[in-house]
Order: structure tokens, then sequence, then C-alpha cells
């Protein structure tokens, strides 16, 4: 679990809790330790030159070089950037948008010294933040812990699917596991309007798929073809306009729901932020997508349990 109470793991590092403490390069060092000892959840400060970074202290370098022989006399009463000069650190920026994994290897590419420094985040919008090492090595354990979980969790997904419990039950089992693997920020289901009726659900993940189709290219071309697409910018995406119902989405992916030859419906993965799906993510998204389509047509025409023996024994090599 992550500070901020959630079990799922973000999509980038710009959802992890951050801190935007920053001061001009001509601030007055003391004016910084002081408001770092009222903060002490604080790694850090970032020195700007005008509007732009010009590098970042860590909290801990700070105090310990002012608590050298003659620091606080040679430092505490003049502009930060001397300081940093005398310690020559630097600031390592990385974008919002940049994954946990990614994030994580930038960050034990440095300096063996700088390796439990903080990073600093650069958003779309121009700001900056502080991001302690701690809470990315929290993030990244979120994360495998998950992935580690996989296979358990397709094996009770499908234990309860062969005992034949509620769909609407089978479906939220199915969404937490998609949330745990595949981060993400909306989830939608696309159903055939005739299935929804036969599925007797009101869970409100489930929408009817738009008709007619001819008219939503991206939803027309996965219902014709079999295959998933995978919208890495949908600002660029002249077709995506017809797709607004969807909700705001920065990067989206859609995969056929199909069972037996029978094309059920679309799971609708959304990102609001510019973090495209990977290889992998897609790969276990096809799987659930199958899940979901043995779970439709098990609880409409009870098919066979045995069908998920082969899915359950993939691998997903990260």
């Amino acid at each position: 679990m992550l500070p901020t109470g959630q079990n799922y793991p973000p999509v980038s590092i710009g959802e992890l809790p951050s801190y935007e403490y920053q001061v001009s390069v001509r601030a007055i060092a003391e004016d910084v330790t002081s408001h770092l000892e009222v903060h002490p959840e604080i790694p850090g400060v970032i020195l700007l030159d005008g509007d732009q970074v010009h590098s970042m202290i860590p909290r801990y370098r700070i105090f310990e070089r002012l608590g050298h022989r003659y620091g606080v006399e040679l430092f505490l009463r003049k502009p930060i950037i001397e300081l940093q000069e005398n310690l020559k650190t630097t600031a390592c920026i990385i974008s919002n948008n940049t994954r946990v994994d990614t994030a994580i290897n930038t960050a034990l590419g440095r300096k063996p010294e700088s390796i439990y420094d903080p990073l600093v985040m650069r958003y779309d919008d121009g700001h900056f933040s502080l991001l302690d090492m701690h809470i990315l090595l929290m993030a990244q354990s979120l994360v495998m812990e998950n992935l580690h979980n996989i296979i358990s969790n397709m094996n009770r997904i499908e234990q309860s699917i062969k005992a034949e419990i509620p769909f609407d039950t089978a479906l939220d089992m199915i969404v937490d596991a998609i949330k745990r693997t595949i981060p993400h920020h909306r989830t939608a289901i696309l159903v055939k309007p005739h299935q929804k009726t036969k599925l007797f659900s009101h869970h409100k993940l489930l929408n009817y798929l738009p008709e007619p189709l001819s008219d939503l290219p991206l939803l027309k071309s996965i219902h014709d073809k079999r295959h998933y697409i995978h919208v890495e910018d949908t600002s660029i995406m002249p077709v995506w306009k017809e797709m607004e119902f969807i909700g705001k989405a920065n990067v989206w992916v859609g995969l056929p729901i199909s069972n037996k030859g029978s094309m059920d419906g679309i799971l609708s993965l959304s990102r609001a932020t510019n973090t495209p799906f990977i290889k992998n993510e897609i790969d276990m998204a096809m799987t659930f997508s199958e899940f979901l389509g043995i779970a439709m047509n098990r609880s409409v025409d009870n098919h066979e349990a045995n069908q998920f023996v082969d899915m359950v024994k993939r691998k997903f090599i990260y």
C-alpha cells in the first residue's frame, strides 16, 4: 500500500506523493534550513534560476555540510547557490509521465553517492516537484507484488467462474486483477445490447456497444478484425472525437471480448497521462479479455469449465 492508502499501482510517477519546495538560487540558506526543519517530510529543495531548474540539494546533504566545521559560518547566511556549488549537487529531471520501473532504472543509473537522492519531476504544465526515492521504491514494491500474484489471481478467477458465481461478482474480480497488473484510470466493458440483456447485469462498468459501428472506426476495426488497437496519443488521432463517450483519455487500448468465435464486446482501458501501454501489459489485458468472454458465455450458456487451463499457465515475462 502506498502512503496515499491506494492498493493499486500508479500509471506513472506523477501520481505518487511529491513535494513542490523550490527556491531561487539567490535565496538565503538559513531560510531554506528553517523551512526544512519545520517540514521534516520534504526530502530536499529545488533551486531555480528564473523559471528553469538549476539544481537540487537533498535534505541530508544540506544538514550534513552545515554540521561540519565552519559550515554554519561559511554558508548559513549566504545565498543557497554557494552551498550547492560547494556540494556540487545536480538535479536528475524526469517526466511525470514516466513509468515506475523506468524511473527506478534512471535513479539507479546515477552515481553511487546519488542513487538515493530525490528525483525532480517535470510536469506537462511546466512546474516541478521532488519525488522521494523511498516513495518510488514503495511503488515498485507494490508493482512487483501484484505481478508475482498474477497466476494465483487467475486461478482464483477460474475457480470462481467454475463455481458459477454471479456474473457481476466475476466481473468485479476480473476488473480488480486488471487494475493490479495493468495500471490505468478508466475501465469500460462495451457489450452488444442483446448480450447485456442475457447477462441480467446492471454492473456500472457494462455499457452498450454503440450502433451502428460503422460510425466508430476504431471499435468497428476491433470488432471485425478481432484484434486490439492501441492509441498512444488520442490528441493526434482525428477519429478519436467519435470516442468521447468513453471519457477523458490521453492513451487508450481497446481489446476484443470473444469466446469460441463469438464476438461479445470490447474491453476499454484508458489512461489520463501520456504513458503508453507496453506489450506485456497488452498481452495480459488480452488474457483478461478472454476471461471476460468465458465468464459472459458461461453465465449465458453454461459452457464447459476447462477453458482456463492454458491461459492460467501462460508466462508473463517482465
